[in-house]
């Protein structure tokens, strides 16, 4: 049976003229430059489409070869209908998310006799051993799908699956996908089109291939060999291999119309999984003579790891996409700052923590040396201030504590970390960080004094904060002045000085 034809049928969600819409691939692409921006609730939906679509560019356009290809095209000021149109209809029949020899990024002939809920494609709801983060549905009772929903979630879960036990085909477990630990780092542009441009970085065919060039891939050759492992291997490069990576065999079951189940197993095996390092959208750190991709923390957002975008020379790599976007824009004398989303999500082992999506401005006028600096000092004060914080709320709850005892370690950083101080603190910077990067684009001492007085406000405020959370009886008063008297201290020495 061949089903819903994903370069006609409408299944990528896109902003277009104010309000939500689905549309087809083909539609998608050559309807980039009315399209504001992709929109899904999922970051890693919204991520991963975007990259497909840029794989079928690359290919579609056979480059672009150099910058100058890539600036007339910027000039175009929409996608070339001509190429797009022929690229789709060559590979038509790969498209078909059902097909009895060739589905859509699945594998045919995977077996579904033990079938494991399509939920296990969405890693925000409760499945196997996943955490729920935002859903409870169930394995034995799975909500089921549109088939519009199952083709998103199973272009994000190629993408974003984290590697983990699998056990199935004999193999044991699952690397990770080409996204799954590390932070995609997005240029945005005024529409589609321009995002799409963007990240279009400089590309070479030869020896490249998607998932829908390859000839398909069959469960004999994800069954595993003598180390358990899977035995087909490609080698981990080429720009569109990596763009759409088989992480995961999986075949989707339908049933009247919706997916409920799916059969699902090991991917292609990467021949060199760390030795990838041109993602455009991935910065890179130097660490004991390695270069590992930067990723996103636990409990922290991004600005506060900002400078990873602009490392000193031999400490990382940049994204690509973001020199591109920044060279198309002073090209084409944009002066506003460039938007820039953070797509990721932060893992244990096998286990999704969170999934996020932060967008910043981007300084696109200032030199990169003299934004590092920028960046660096205002970091260096932020932490400084915190550690000032951390000390006087330390000082505070051990004051609280011990009044018939001395209390240990754990009771004081468990009621440290009930005050709102830190978490507050970080908050409100959080929420001005884009103002400073606007700021920075402008002008650099207008920048640092506005960071200086949105942290020393930020402070003041989280603090304050802690006060009125403590209470005003003769213990906490006497607590807290302790506490004041080392932060106002700290503060003087560290950062008025």
């Amino acid at each position: 049976m061949k089903a819903f034809l994903l370069t006609e049928e409408p299944w990528i969600p896109v902003r277009l003229e104010g309000k939500s819409a689905e549309l087809s691939l083909k539609e998608t692409l050559l309807r980039a430059h009315e399209i504001e921006r992709l929109e899904d609730p999922s970051p890693l939906v919204e991520a991963a489409l975007f990259r497909l679509l840029l794989a079928v560019l690359h290919r579609a356009l056979q480059g672009p070869e150099d910058k100058w290809e890539l600036f007339d095209l910027y000039n175009e000021g929409r996608l070339p209908e001509e190429a797009i149109q022929n690229y789709l209809n060559t590979y038509r029949e790969r498209f078909w998310l059902f097909h009895p020899e060739t589905p859509f990024y699945q594998v045919a002939d995977l077996p579904t006799d033990d079938p494991m809920p399509w939920t296990k494609l969405r890693p925000e709801i409760a499945s196997g051993n996943n955490p729920t983060l935002f859903s409870h549905a169930y394995d034995d009772n799975p909500a089921p799908a549109s088939y519009a929903e199952a083709a998103r979630h199973l272009v994000a879960h190629q993408t974003f699956a984290p590697g983990g036990l699998i056990r199935r085909l004999g193999v044991t477990a699952g690397v990770d996908a080409p996204l799954a630990r590390a932070a995609a780092f997005i240029p945005q542009g005024k529409n589609l089109f321009e995002s799409l441009v963007y990240s279009l970085v400089r590309y070479d065919p030869e020896g490249d291939e998607p998932v829908w060039e390859m000839p398909p891939v069959k469960t004999a050759e994800l069954e595993a060999d003598a180390n358990k492992r899977p035995k087909k291997k490609l080698p981990f490069e080429g720009r569109t291999r990596v763009y759409t990576w088989l992480s995961r065999a999986v075949r989707l079951i339908p049933e009247n119309g919706k997916v409920r189940y799916m059969g699902y197993g090991p991917g292609i095996e990467p021949l060199n999984p760390e030795l990838y390092h041109e993602d455009p959208h991935v910065a890179y750190r130097e660490n004991k003579g390695r270069l590992l991709p930067v990723r996103l923390r636990e409990d922290r957002a991004f600005w506060r790891d900002f400078t990873a975008l602009y490392p000193e020379k031999g400490a990382g790599i940049p994204p690509s996409a973001i020199d591109a976007a920044i060279e198309l824009k002073n090209k084409f004398s944009h002066h506003e700052p460039l938007a820039l989303t953070v797509f990721g999500q932060v893992t244990d082992q096998s286990k999704v923590l969170e999934i996020r999506r932060e967008r910043y401005p981007l300084p696109t006028r200032q030199d990169p040396g003299d934004i590092r600096i920028a960046l660096n000092t205002a970091l260096e004060i932020t932490e400084k201030v915190a550690g000032c914080l951390r000390t006087a709320g330390w000082i505070t709850a051990t004051r609280l504590l011990s009044l018939h005892r001395n209390p240990d370690t754990g009771e004081v950083r468990a009621l440290l970390n009930s005050f709102p101080l830190l978490p507050l603190y970080y908050q409100i910077l959080g929420a001005e960080f884009p103002r400073f990067l606007a700021t920075l684009d402008r002008d650099l001492e207008a920048a640092h004094a506005f960071w200086n007085q949105a942290v020393e406000q930020a402070w003041k405020s989280a603090w304050r904060e802690t006060r009125a959370a403590v209470g005003t009886e003769a213990r906490a008063l006497k607590a807290l002045q302790e506490g004041e008297r080392a932060l106002y201290s700290c503060i003087q020495k560290e950062v008025e000085r």
